[in-house]
């Protein structure tokens, strides 16, 4: 996959990502089929300088289901835990679909609290754990890694559209800034512009 990329084939390279991707699904969802919990989540993170992404893997009756996966940006400066935490309140409260178990990589300040509220509000036990051995902290440690190919691929990506920019318009380096507007009007009259500036972050 590198060695396409770096030899401008990004066709062939995203392909073969792909391909990468769907045996590691594969593989990933026999390892899982081993926990014995009827209902749990299994959240990673993982962290650049730009962005951050979460990745839940849905446990259920044995069987990894699905996974989704979210990008939170300008969080680089906070600690995981604090991520963590901030993730479980927007996603977990006011969901209909909330497991028995939430297994997380560490330990959070606000654990009990909000495992009260989620059991409050689904009318049964929702625990929030960070395993500390065995199995379970394999299942963690497999969607932090998957979380850390996520936000690789993203970054992939991003060169990709790049790459191909800076080939269309025969520029000498990357862009670092890029200006687009869109401009509309009705018959010639009632013009109206819009601009949006797109700049690399300086961090």
């Amino acid at each position: 996959m590198k060695f396409q990329a770096e030899n401008q084939n990004y066709e062939a390279a995203a392909e073969a990502r792909d391909k990468i991707q769907a045996i590691e699904n594969i593989s990933q969802k026999q390892k899982v089929s081993n926990i014995s919990e009827n209902s749990i989540d299994v959240i990673g993170i993982a962290k650049n300088e730009i962005s951050v992404c979460v990745e839940v893997f849905f446990v259920r009756g044995s069987k990894m289901i699905g996974r989704e996966h979210f990008f939170l940006d300008n969080l680089k400066d906070m600690e995981n835990k604090e991520i963590l935490s901030g993730f479980i309140k927007e996603y977990y409260i006011g969901n209909e679909n909330l497991p028995s178990k939430i297994m997380i990589e560490e330990e959070i300040d606000e654990e009990e609290v909000l495992s009260g509220v989620l059991s409050k509000e689904c009318g049964r036990k929702v625990e929030i754990k960070s395993p500390k051995k065995g199995e379970k902290l394999k299942f963690v440690e497999m969607a932090k890694n998957n979380a850390k190919v996520t936000l690789e691929n993203k970054m992939e990506d991003k060169y990709e559209i790049l790459s191909e920019i800076k080939e269309k318009l025969g520029l000498e380096k990357l862009p670092k800034k890029i200006d687009t507007f869109d401009i509309s009007n009705i018959s010639g009259t009632n013009i109206v512009a819009g601009m949006a500036v797109i700049r690399e972050r300086k961090n």
